[in-house]
């Protein structure tokens, strides 16, 4: 539970991209680079407006793993390969741990 809520109520957007290097990753958008990523609570509305393009949604379960909900047809145009279920590694967990205790109550 965190603060009365289950943790799988909340919704990301990420996908695969390629670092300069061109190895492939699993990454989070968030407003900047290192900052947290966006939450999104139990809708998909503002992904749509702000994401759709970028990345696909992703359903944050309970231990942390995440789960696609919606494929972008835009991202995937663009490269950005969508995983069904995505273990995160410990620095993707921690900064997910790390936005959920930023939230207000």
């Amino acid at each position: 539970m965190l603060r009365g809520k289950l943790v799988s109520t909340y919704l990301v957007a990420g996908g695969i991209f390629q670092d300069l290097n061109g190895n492939e990753l699993f990454s989070l958008v968030c407003p900047s680079p290192r900052e947290l990523p966006y939450l999104f609570e139990e809708g998909k509305g503002f992904y749509f407006k702000l994401t759709w393009k970028n990345a696909h949604l992703y359903q944050v379960e309970d231990d942390y793993t995440l789960t696609l909900v919606v494929i972008s047809p835009q991202a995937l145009h663009w490269g950005v390969k969508a995983p069904e279920r995505v273990t995160p590694d410990p620095t993707l967990f921690k900064k997910l741990q790390t936005a959920f205790k930023t939230l207000p109550v």
